[in-house]
């Protein structure tokens, strides 16, 4: 695994429970500079083989960037579970937001 994905993993690992981060954010705490593709990356490949809370990671504009059908369901009731306030129209409530 190359430095990057390790740094990625472990800002991942460090958004407590309630608590969410946007893409950029991850990177940004990485140490990446537009990094937010690349945190993708590691959510898509490896949220199950290093148990990532991949739930707690947003878009930018406060919205999951999941589809209906395709994981926003399930997306939704994790974040719901751990108490995040999510809007009418699909926005996560800014007190959740964690600046690691």
């Amino acid at each position: 695994m190359t430095p990057t994905s390790e740094a990625i993993i472990s800002v991942l690992l460090s958004v407590p429970a309630g608590s969410i981060m946007s893409y950029g954010a991850v990177a940004a705490a990485a140490g990446l500079r537009n990094g937010a593709r690349s945190v993708v990356r590691i959510l898509h490949t490896c949220s199950r083989s290093h148990n990532l809370p991949w739930w707690r990671i947003i878009r930018s504009d406060g919205r999951i960037a999941l589809a209906p059908g395709c994981g926003l369901e399930e997306q939704l009731t994790l974040l719901r579970s751990e108490g995040v306030v999510i809007s009418d129209d699909g926005r996560v409530s800014a007190r959740g937001v964690s600046h690691l």
